[in-house]
């Protein structure tokens, strides 16, 4: 951030789009609490783009296709987590400020309002789809692609797909995969006056989270990118009462796995750290996505005006292309470090940049500063 320049007033597109992400940051869109939101972004769609599939709050909009034209997919989720005292959303000092507005309500916005402008335009080299689409931010059971490239044809026919998470206006390839699992240790309850007749199950935890506590990141160079391996302990339960030495204790942990691992591999790997001191219980695992860096459309979408390729050090719906052949990246106009906070902002110039960046590449067209 600090890196984009907006003055308020001097540019309707900046004015547009800011007050299309105020917008879509006023309309309430927790997880599984998303019908106005989603009726509200699928009134913004055009006409020109047609409902190739429409189901289980995944919705996927394509333009008619002509014969040589390759199909790009311009994709967002429009859920939120909970709100944190921050909505209603306000545009101040150059920023559109609420929940969702930088993870990504901004790059929803950017996507319908680009949609909408190239619709009434002489087509571009590529035949632009539009992919919408909710449950983001929940586990994995509950995301709604799989069902999305069971039954429909066209997103498989896709030659990139772009998701429009926060990025900082940078190509992010890739993605982390993501395992959850509950590590539970078992002792034998007792009475806290009495403990050597009991075994006490965080005494247990704390010996044997040891090495997760203690594990270093790893970095895995895929692609040329640099990916951040990490583990975390992201929860911990225990215990019945104060007098009591509890016989249960179970932690939650986070494994975000480099894209040089597969799924199979880092669930053993997790496992043989663990070891037998634990129960482990696999409650959730997204596969990472694979680094999309040669193929010619990523290439342009740079030479368009993106501040450069960095890994997705995070995971994301890429990995649901990726895993099914569709090249896909992450590009948006959000910011990383602002995704899920309280003071969640996407700074107006950073709306602008995106959409300029996006629209130079879907048309061809390069700037006068040679972009």
């Amino acid at each position: 951030m600090g890196s984009f320049i907006y003055a308020p007033g001097v540019s309707g597109l900046a004015d547009r789009l800011a007050e299309r992400t105020l917008e879509l940051v006023n309309i309430p869109s927790e997880s599984r609490e998303e019908e106005q939101i989603r009726e509200h972004v699928l009134g913004l769609v055009p006409p020109g783009l047609n409902a190739e599939y429409a189901d289980d709050e995944a919705f996927f909009f394509v333009p008619e296709r002509r014969p040589r034209a390759p199909l790009v997919i311009l994709a967002g989720h429009y859920d939120t987590v909970p709100a944190q005292a921050n909505i209603p959303g306000r545009i101040e000092s150059g920023a559109v400020h609420g929940l969702g507005a930088s993870d990504m309500k901004g790059g929803v916005a950017v996507a319908v309002e680009l949609v909408r402008d190239l619709a009434v335009e002489r087509p571009g080299p590529y035949d632009i789809a539009l992919l919408l689409f909710g449950r983001e931010e929940l586990p994995p059971e509950h995301n709604p692609l799989p069902a999305l490239f069971a039954g429909s044809s066209s997103v498989h026919d896709a030659a990139l797909a772009i998701l429009l998470e926060p990025t900082d206006g940078k190509v992010h390839a890739g993605c982390l995969g993501h395992i959850n699992a509950r590590l539970s240790f078992r002792g034998v309850s007792g009475h806290s006056a009495r403990p050597w007749q009991a075994d006490n199950a965080i005494e247990r935890a704390i010996d044997g989270l040891a090495p997760v506590v203690r594990h270093e990141p790893r970095d895995a160079v895929v692609g040329g990118l640099t990916f951040k391996e990490v583990l975390s302990v992201t929860r911990f339960e225990a215990g019945i009462a104060d007098n009591v030495i509890p016989a249960l204790a179970v932690a939650t942990v986070s494994f975000r796995y480099a894209p040089d691992r597969t799924p199979a591999s880092a669930r053993s790997y997790l496992e043989e750290l663990v070891g037998d001191r634990a129960e482990i219980e696999l409650t959730g695992d997204s596969p990472p996505g694979e680094v999309v860096v040669a193929n010619p459309l990523v290439e342009a979408l740079v030479s368009a005006g993106a501040r450069g390729i960095e890994p997705k050090q995070a995971w994301t719906n890429v990995a649901d292309f990726t895993a099914r052949g569709v090249d896909a990246v992450n590009f948006g106009p959000g910011h990383t470090e602002r995704a899920h906070r309280r003071d969640e902002l996407v700074e107006i110039a950073a709306l602008v940049h995106a959409y300029e960046t996006l629209r130079r590449f879907l048309t061809g067209t390069m700037g006068e500063d040679g972009m």
